[in-house]
């Protein structure tokens, strides 16, 4: 008896179409607690950060021999096929449900997970970033990319755009969904950390401190502030402690880097002094 061929998704008018198509409006996305992800790399890694699939995408012509072959590929349809979540789409409706101009042959839609404080579990001695009032997506996925790179534990999130946004995904690999994760206000943060032990650190232009000679020993938690504002009058105390400000050195016309070149650039020289047991003061 020859195998039945998959049932292929054609029409637009489709209550699944229509759903996912919905959901590519952030708010309504929130409000429904999915996660919708585009890419195969992508959907791999939130498959591999134990998101909960719920529907898995595939476009009829990533289906092929050629494709197929590649090993992330095969792992998420292997998977999708294991949990009975894959359905096959024609390219026209991977058109309507893919983001952006350039559909990428699979979207998959997971439960949102949870970003509470209260779920947050740390190492001993915790090397955190926290993101305050970043607004551009394309900014808060690559910082999640550095934090990766540079073995940051956690990303905490202060009034900033949302990690779980189409942007944000892409622009981060996928490694939103390997960082732990957590939202809240500047006061609940900061209570956060307090509570925890971690001493904050600010990243500030004006500074007088400059990274080499900062104290960065210890559970510690830097905070960045966005290009255009920085962080004026915020996170200047934890409790009755001040918080320490710390500047890149610049050698050039310009004064700032981008929040994510200047989250890489800070993480790196804290991993690099915790691996070398460099203390305050020692040089790059």
């Amino acid at each position: 008896m020859s195998e039945s061929k998959p049932v292929i998704l054609r029409s637009g008018a489709n209550p699944k179409v229509r759903h996912l198509q919905r959901m590519r409006d952030n708010r309504l996305r929130r409000k429904a607690g999915r996660v919708i992800v585009d890419g195969w790399r992508e959907t791999a890694a939130a498959i591999d950060g134990g998101l909960t699939l719920c529907g898995v995408y595939v476009a009829d012509s990533a289906t092929e021999p050629g494709p197929v072959d590649d090993p992330v590929i095969h792992r998420v349809l292997s998977t999708a096929d294991r949990l009975n979540k894959s359905q096959r789409v024609s390219d026209a409706i991977m058109d309507k449900i893919s983001y952006g101009q350039s559909p990428r042959g699979v979207v998959a839609e997971f439960q949102q997970p949870a970003q509470m404080l209260s779920r947050l579990s740390l190492p001993p001695s915790p090397l955190i970033l926290v993101l305050d009032r970043i607004e551009k997506p394309g900014n808060v996925g690559a910082v999640f990319r550095c934090a990766d790179a540079a073995g940051v534990d956690a990303v905490l999130l202060c009034e900033s755009h949302d990690p779980l946004s189409p942007n944000a995904i892409r622009s981060s690999l996928g490694c939103v969904f390997h960082i732990p994760t957590a939202t809240g206000s500047e006061s609940e943060l900061a209570q956060f950390l307090e509570a925890n032990s971690i001493r904050v650190i600010a990243a500030r232009v004006e500074s007088s401190t400059p990274l080499w000679r900062a104290d960065l020993d210890g559970p510690l938690a830097l905070v960045l502030g966005s290009e255009k504002d920085g962080l004026g009058n915020r996170w200047q105390k934890l409790g009755d402690a001040p918080v320490e400000g710390v500047a890149i050195p610049m050698s050039g016309r310009v004064d700032s880097l981008n929040v994510s070149v200047s989250a890489a650039v800070i993480a790196f020289e804290i991993n690099r002094r915790r691996h070398s047991g460099g203390s305050e003061g020692s040089q790059p």
